[in-house]
């Protein structure tokens, strides 16, 4: 991602959350932004296709963070799990997506309501298979009406902590005492062998998530890209890119250690102007390590 796609997205992000999706203008972004019509339609199609760009950099640095709380610790670390949790909502938070979303479910746009549906589909599932991690097991037939009682905890206290003129900073006690509950629910859940929506939900995400397969090819054409667009590598940040292009590269890459290098690859880039596509890679990388082990 150039600087100038940066400064459209930057620009949109500001108004979407300041004026509503449905509200800004193609105009208002140009102002913003300081670009022509040209400039902008050279990157976007649409604003809406700026939206979604904008989502996609939420979800992509979302996964980073959780993927980096856990490194060298214990799946069934509840402290872990509640730390990945806040990593959604610390995101939206930083890049101003709640008010983003907001405008999108009262925009009437049925393809926008379908997209921040999945969004939230994605978190469910996630979610979902964490706490087979923490809880063992026994959980399966019952793991995604566990996450949905999660999030329900969460999400009341959170409206309920905003109406009542709360602080609003850390919602991390909110998160702990929300897993807390689970220590009781779960085990009632096992007990009954009820489910009240766990199949016909594993069922219906199965088949309207939508999954983007990423090609080893393109990920070596966008790695190798980024590595000619920047001019001002550091010795660290090229020996990375240099290591993930040469085992890219190789018919049988050794995934195990790509997926170690692509966090790496992440923390030297984490504080620059680059950190946006840099996440994007990384992303790309533990996608493709997914698509491989499955």
């Amino acid at each position: 991602m150039n600087n100038r796609k940066r400064q459209i997205i930057q620009a949109c992000i500001k108004l979407f959350s300041e004026k509503g999706f449905v509200e800004t203008s193609i105009q208002d972004i140009l102002d913003e932004a300081k670009i022509s019509k040209g400039t902008f339609y050279n990157y976007f199609p649409s604003k809406k296709d700026c939206l979604i760009a904008i989502l996609d950099i939420g979800a992509k640095e979302t996964t980073v963070r959780k993927v980096t709380a856990l490194t060298g610790k214990e799946r069934n670390d509840k402290s872990v799990l509640a730390t990945q949790l806040f990593a959604s909502m610390q995101v939206n938070k930083e890049n101003n997506l709640l008010p983003i979303f907001e405008s999108i479910l009262h925009s009437g746009d049925k393809d926008l309501k379908k997209l921040v549906d999945q969004i939230f589909m994605q978190e469910i599932d996630w979610t979902a298979r964490r706490l087979i991690d923490v809880y063992g097991m026994t959980l399966v037939p019952y793991h995604y009406d566990a996450a949905i009682l999660l999030f329900g905890i969460i999400h009341q206290f959170l409206n309920v902590r905003k109406f009542m003129d709360l602080p609003k900073d850390n919602p991390t006690p909110i998160v702990e005492f929300a897993i807390r509950q689970l220590d009781h629910v779960i085990p009632n859940l096992i007990n009954e062998k009820k489910t009240m929506i766990g199949p016909e939900f594993e069922t219906y995400i199965r088949t309207h998530i939508e999954q983007k397969e990423i090609s080893k090819s393109d990920l070596v054409e966008q790695l190798a890209g980024f590595k000619s667009f920047i001019q001002d590598l550091n010795e660290q940040q090229a020996e990375f890119i240099h290591y993930l292009l040469d085992e890219l590269a190789k018919e049988a890459p050794q995934y195990h250690i790509l997926g170690a290098v692509a966090y790496q690859f992440y923390n030297a880039f984490r504080d620059t102007q680059h950190a946006a596509e840099a996440i994007e890679i990384t992303n790309h990388i533990w996608q493709l390590i997914k698509q491989h082990k499955n």
